[in-house]
């Protein structure tokens, strides 16, 4: 090999997960760290994203409403003791975001933690089982950003504590020697030079799979015709066009004896809008409405006209995305009629919209829907006729003009004998109003979710439950030992990763200093 590099710890991905581990290994102090990251820069695939983050109080109430909240969110098929640890770190944010990072937050939700677990997680879109903290919103850069910002000032941080960073430069290969110790690794560099890393301990968090699209067939998360919307750069995966998710950091660990865990892609559903999107940076951000229309709670219906689920659900985004994914092909269909758009112009229900769009009227949404079909997207229309829609959408009619005439009598009568759907979320679809607009919604996410499983150290476990030495594991690859294997219940977010990669820095840097 061209070149090596001799490190205490090592750390794979630049992600939250993989900087907060950096970050308490710099803490730690008399370490050398180095952290290979295959994007260009720090960040990983969504930092582009998040413009909150949810942090428990560090008070007896409040770390025990959320660990028994968590507990409960994963059906007690979590670990336990990881949990509680998550929790204890998730009380950290403040001080190192706001305090240290200088990062603003000009608003901040307290939460009574007797009654975490009560609303949305986040305040909207995400599961009431990550309703565990306050909520701190943060000024970023744009629309969004935060994260960015925040882990590209943690970066020059680390950097003058001595922290190295390579960039472009993925570990490919993880080395054990033969009493079961990890070593070292193999990187290789944008060149294709391979890299000898010689280290104590080795911290995996490169996130998910999502730039594999055969990985996310073969791992059985992806089935549908449509396949072709899971390609980056369709915003129904939000990460960047180019994130490098393609699973180096699950197949080096598996090479070597360490426990597969499932994955779920588990997080915002979408509907497919190519060549839509505002730049490469910001890919969950379309510049049309259409996804602020398919947050509100109007009936849906999958491929066989029938509907699934109760639409209140709408605005809990992993719930959805499971639901679609049970559906054929991944898929649901949410239809209004034209009483329903011109409603829209004069503003949406508050209840469902995400807090990015707040206070947002849909300005034409035909026009739109035109730009978009114009510019390729075969996943909107609208027609006269149901006839016209069932037929450009591929939906059993017969079926689905049943399911319509006993929904519009459902709104008549003001109750949901079939799902129970209050009657302020519904909305006739009649074809005598003009116009029907139907949209096709896929299970999306900020990122695939899985593939490993760690313990309460943050260790990455064999498949004997047992942990590998020297090995740790954190961040959205993980969580399935914090909100259940597989994790289908929670996305990608701070609390679900940085935790983790604050623990597996404690750890590996007690585990190194230990062996010394």
């Amino acid at each position: 090999m061209s070149k090596t590099v001799e490190v205490d710890v090592a750390v794979m991905g630049s992600g939250v997960a993989g900087m907060g581990a950096a970050y308490k290994l710099a803490n730690a102090g008399g370490l050398k760290i180095a952290v290979f990251e295959k994007y260009p820069a720090q960040g990983g695939a969504v930092s582009n994203c998040p413009m909150c983050f949810c942090s428990t109080p560090d008070t007896p109430e409040a770390q025990k409403s959320a660990y028994e909240v968590l507990a409960r969110f994963s059906n007690y098929n979590a670990n336990m003791g990881l949990i509680s640890k998550v929790v204890k770190y998730s009380s950290e944010f403040p001080k190192i975001f706001l305090e240290e990072l200088k990062i603003e937050a000009p608003m901040v939700v307290k939460r009574d933690p007797a009654e975490y677990g009560t609303q949305r997680g986040y305040t909207m879109g995400h599961a009431n089982g990550l309703d565990v903290g306050d909520i701190y919103f943060l000024n970023g850069r744009g629309q969004g950003h935060a994260m960015a910002l925040a882990l590209l000032r943690m970066r020059f941080a680390l950097e003058k504590k001595g922290v190295e960073f390579y960039f472009q430069t993925p570990i490919k290969e993880i080395i054990r020697d033969e009493g079961g110790k990890v070593t070292g690794a193999v990187a290789c560099d944008k060149d294709g030079e391979k890299i000898e890393i010689k280290c104590k301990a080795l911290i995996v968090a490169s996130g998910g799979i999502s730039a594999d699209l055969e990985m996310m067939k073969e791992e059985g998360i992806v089935h549908t015709k449509f396949e072709e919307v899971y390609k980056e750069g369709t915003q129904v995966i939000k990460t960047f066009p180019d994130s490098c998710q393609d699973g180096d950091g699950q197949k080096a660990v598996w090479a070597v004896g360490g426990k597969k865990g499932g994955f779920a892609i588990s997080a915002d559903p979408e509907v497919p809008n190519p060549c839509i999107r505002i730049g490469p940076n910001i890919p969950w951000f379309a510049a049309n409405q259409i996804k602020i229309v398919v947050e509100q709670p109007y009936l849906r219906v999958n491929e066989n006209g029938k509907r699934f689920i109760n639409e209140e659900m709408s605005n809990q985004h992993t719930a959805m995305s499971a639901a679609y994914s049970n559906q054929s092909n991944m898929c649901g269909y949410m239809l209004m009629d034209e009483d329903t758009a011109k409603a829209l112009e004069d503003g949406v229900d508050e209840r469902y919209v995400y807090f990015i769009f707040k206070g947002m009227k849909i300005e034409n949404i035909r026009a739109q829907m035109d730009a978009a079909i114009a510019a390729g997207n075969k996943h909107i229309c609208h027609f006269d006729t149901i006839h016209e829609v069932a037929e450009y959408m591929g939906i059993n009619e017969t079926e689905l003009k049943k399911t319509i005439e006993k929904y519009n009598k459902a709104v008549e009568l003001g109750y949901d004998e079939d799902f129970k759907t209050d009657s302020s979320c519904m909305r006739a679809v009649r074809e005598e109003s003009g116009h029907i607009y139907c949209f096709r919604i896929f299970a999306g996410a900020y990122n695939t979710m899985g593939g490993l499983l760690i313990d309460e150290n943050a260790n990455i476990i064999d498949n004997n439950n047992q942990p590998i030495p020297g090995l740790y594991g954190a961040g959205d690859m993980v969580t399935g030992s914090l909100y259940g294997n597989p994790p289908v219940n929670a996305g990608g977010t701070v609390f679900g990763s940085m935790p983790t990669g604050l623990l597996a820095g404690d750890s590996a840097a007690s585990y190194v200093k230990g062996a010394c």
